[in-house]
This record gives C-alpha cells, sequence and structure tokens, in this order.
C-alpha cells in the first residue's frame, strides 16, 4: 500500500490542507493518508487547545473522506513527550505498517525548513518526500536541495494561512471561505481564536 503522511499543527485546518490531501490523494495514487497533528518544534504555542486541533483534523478526514474513506487522523505525536519531530513519527508509521510505501506530503513552508529537522538526512531511507510548491519559489534554494534530499514537487498554489484565519476570526471575520464547513462552524461553536 502506498500510505501518504502529512503533518501539521491544524490551528486549524483550512482549504489549503483540504487541497492538499485531495490532489495528494489523486496524483500519488495513494491508498491511505494519515493527518497527524503535531507540536511543532518551530512554532511557539498552539493557539487552539490539543483536543480542539485534533477534533478539528478529524473534520478534515470526514470531508477528505467524502469521496472515499482513505484518511485517517493521528494524535500519536501529540501523546509523546516534548516537541514532534517527524522523524520520529516515520519510524512509527513504518513499525506500523513495515509494507506500506511511505510518502511525506510537505508544504512550501516546512519543506523550506527542512535542513533544520531533526535527522533530516534520515527522513529519505523512511520515505518518499513530497512537497507542495508554492508558484514562484521554483528557483529558490532549500536547506532540503542543499543536503541533497531527493524529493517529488507537486506545483501547488493556494495562498491560505492558518495565521490568517486566526486573525479574521479574532477580527469578527468571516472565514467560510477559508475553511471546509465543519471546520467553520467548529471554530464558531468553540469561540476559537476570539483573541
Amino acid at each position: 500500500m502506498r500510505t501518504g503522511i502529512f503533518g501539521g499543527s491544524f490551528d486549524p485546518p483550512h482549504n489549503g490542507h483540504l487541497a492538499m490531501c485531495l490532489f495528494a490523494r489523486e496524483l500519488l495514487r495513494l491508498d491511505r493518508l494519515i493527518v497527524s497533528v503535531s507540536r511543532n518544534p518551530f512554532k511557539t504555542g498552539a493557539h487552539a487547545s490539543d483536543d480542539d486541533r485534533v477534533s478539528m483534523a478529524r473534520l478534515l478526514t470526514d470531508e477528505v473522506n467524502a469521496a472515499g474513506r482513505f484518511a485517517e487522523s493521528s494524535s500519536w505525536e501529540l501523546e509523546t513527550d516534548g516537541p514532534s519531530y517527524t522523524v520520529d513519527l516515520l519510524r512509527h508509521i513504518a513499525d506500523l505498517y513495515p509494507d506500506d510505501e511511505l510518502l511525506l506530503l510537505v508544504g512550501e513552508d516546512s519543506y523550506r525548513q527542512m535542513g533544520q529537522w531533526k535527522a533530516a538526512s534520515e527522513i529519505p531511507r523512511l520515505c518518499q518526500i513530497v512537497y507542495f510548491g508554492r508558484e514562484g519559489y521554483e528557483n529558490c534554494q532549500h536547506d532540503a536541495e542543499a543536503l541533497h534530499l531527493p524529493v517529488r514537487r507537486i506545483d501547488f498554489d493556494m495562498p491560505v494561512s492558518a495565521t490568517e484565519i486566526r486573525r479574521l476570526v479574532a477580527a469578527g471575520q468571516p472565514v467560510s471561505q477559508l475553511v471546509p464547513p465543519s471546520i467553520n462552524h467548529y471554530i464558531a461553536e468553540h469561540g476559537l481564536y476570539r483573541s
């Protein structure tokens, strides 16, 4: 089986995340997608609780699965002590699914920081790296390229930002065009991001 791993803080999950999941399913012919909620060592604190982020990740996978079950959410990274590291998640998933071909899905921002990741040079031994690159960044030098990590680039330009979504919600502005309906409802119902 081909298993995609898509990790992130998902604070909140948005339409860009949803589109990446759906594109990955089709373009990479994935059999399974694991959406892993993380504690990102490069970000200072989450704005929603771990429980809220896990709940919203489940809503994201429900949206992905509307076209047929293939995605699942994971809170494994949050259940470990300390910060989350991709290499540890990959080792864990490789232990769970030893016969699967693993594909790590990352966005442009994460890809650009990959050289700073814990045990970055080990990652290609555990999985294929697929990054969703934004238009205009094709010729930029990335940490992963400096390390000569083999990657596959998929052109993807959906300028949606969780930071911007949180800012809009705090300002009382609608975000219904930026997040899936179920997540928009969850944010409103639970009063998230209202400063």
